[in-house]
């Protein structure tokens, strides 16, 4: 009966988006799954659009995926399901937020009995999960670091916030320099950092902020197919860098250097560095070998200090390393965390040294009513226990591998995809009209195909700056099968999409 919904659900989702089931054929079977979902009997999706689109901020309602979206009412580790009980293989984590899982149950029962004992005091009192759990996360990071001290809040924004502060206060200076096509979030600071113009406004002021060339080794002025550490290398150009050594490395390093040079004087006037351990709304773009040690030194000879983005890359996600500043051999004085924290709770932190801390302290009173309360704290340390005691790093790292070979011969297939890229269970796809143009796959193209992907069973993300590739940052418990199961999904599309049996311009917004 179940089956027979879902397939009823799927006839009637190509009906709506106009893409035509006679031309179409089904999909591949997704992995069997022993769960049943309870039955839903809330309101239909019809009155959940109406009053979406009545009362919910148009900035939200606007950026709805798909032309036919789904109802999710219910989840289950890494599957989403709809009101009619249709199972969903999600690949996008509710952005990178779900690590251990949907409806997680060891996350799950530590919250209700929390929420059966005490919900709040704010840290202004004394409660033990929020010293517990600070023991916790700073156990997480490296012993050869000076990463002691964790300030608890409440989204990946506020934190960012929060590490510019505190890098101003350290070194008393004020600028902060960030990477081109880099998104640290949408706060009235953060979007000076955030260099995508997307979501810059001109009423914005941006000051002593600014941001240096981004070693995007696939369409950057330097790269080649031995830049990067991991599978996914970049196939349209060579290079000659070995293990040793990158040359693009060496030369986005020194445009940073140069961006510096006309900032500020050297041992003054720059406060901070910062970048993300790999590029979240820009789809994974990874930075080539050696990059960030030799910004990292940079920085320091104009006396600023280093701050590391983990709000994406953090907790294992990459598979080879809990923390992306790891996986590139840097330590940095301050990094940002946040999404994968505490599987979808509302949670972020900013970790730094004792110095820094201390001289934020002395600077001003900082305050933060909800940072660390009692469900926070529980949320969080149940995800920490949870990714360690499940083995999800070590489950990225298969997984990862296995989809990432498995894009990668999509790639050597079909001409649409210009660059694959990423690490563990953070990979990217970037579409583009000929591999030998490298010209960006309209929009409205990837959304045709996004829906298609939709209607056989998958989620799935979407942005880098041209917004024209595929994000894929699934629950960390994904499975070898839904690897599979995810490379036959996109291989038919894509060649649904070559033969032209997708209906693109049904998309358009221009028509």
């Amino acid at each position: 009966m179940a089956r027979t919904l879902a397939s009823l659900s799927q006839k009637c989702s190509l009906l709506r988006t106009g893409i035509s089931a006679a031309s179409l054929s089904s999909g591949p079977t997704m992995p069997e799954f022993d769960y049943t979902p309870p039955t839903y009997e809330g309101m239909s999706k019809e009155e959940v659009k109406k009053l979406r689109q009545a009362h919910v901020a148009p900035a939200v309602h606007r950026q709805t995926f798909y032309k036919d979206p789904p109802l999710f009412v219910a989840g289950k580790q890494q599957y989403l399901f709809d009101e009619n009980g249709r199972r969903y293989l999600d690949l996008f984590g509710g952005i990178c937020t779900v690590s251990v899982g949907h409806s997680n149950e060891k996350v799950s029962k530590a919250l209700k009995k929390q929420l059966d004992t005490i919900q709040h005091t704010s840290n202004v009192f004394l409660h033990p999960r929020l010293s517990e759990y600070s023991e916790a996360m700073i156990k997480k990071m490296p012993e050869d670091s000076n990463l002691k001290v964790v300030y608890f809040c409440n989204s990946g924004s506020e934190a960012n916030d929060l590490a510019m502060l505190m890098a101003r206060a350290y070194t008393g200076n004020l600028n902060i320099v960030g990477l081109r096509k880099a998104y640290h979030g949408a706060s009235a600071t953060n979007i000076a950092l955030t260099a995508m113009p997307l979501y810059r406004n001109g009423y914005l002021p941006i000051s002593n902020i600014s941001q240096t060339m981004s070693p995007d080794v696939y369409r950057g002025i330097w790269g080649g197919d031995k830049c990067r550490d991991g599978l996914c290398q970049v196939s349209s150009r060579t290079c000659d860098c070995g293990p040793e050594g990158c040359e693009a490395a060496e030369n986005y390093a020194l445009q940073y250097r140069d961006h510096l040079s006309t900032l500020c004087a050297p041992g003054k006037g720059l406060a901070a560095f910062i970048a993300e351990g790999m590029g979240g709304m820009t789809a994974a773009l990874q930075a080539p070998k050696g990059f960030y040690k030799k910004i990292y030194e940079i920085t320091k000879e104009y006396g600023g200090v280093n701050i590391m983005d983990e709000v994406q890359t953090g907790f294992g996600r990459l598979g080879s390393h809990f923390w992306g500043f790891e996986y590139h051999g840097v330590r940095p004085d301050i990094i940002t965390a946040a999404k994968s924290i505490g599987n979808g709770f509302p949670l972020a932190m900013c970790v730094t040294t004792p110095e820094i801390s201390e001289a934020f302290a002395n600077s001003a009173l900082h305050f933060n009513t909800f940072g660390g309360n009692a469900i926070a704290s529980t949320a969080g340390l149940a995800t920490l226990n949870t990714i360690d005691e499940d083995g999800l790093m070590e489950n990225s790292r298969i997984v990862g591998d296995k989809l990432a070979h498995g894009i990668n011969k999509l790639r050597a297939k079909y001409d649409i995809i210009g660059d694959c890229r990423g690490k563990g269970l953070f990979l990217s796809i970037e579409f583009v009209k000929t591999q030998s143009t490298h010209e960006p796959m309209p929009t409205y193209h990837m959304n045709a195909i996004l829906e298609r992907i939709k209607d056989l069973g998958i989620v799935i993300g979407k942005g880098g700056f041209h917004l024209n590739c595929f994000r894929m940052q699934p629950p960390m418990c994904m499975s070898e099968a839904d690897a599979d199961f995810t490379i036959e999904v996109l291989d038919q599309v894509f060649a649904e999409y070559v033969e032209g049996k997708i209906d693109v311009e049904a998309f358009n917004p221009n028509k």
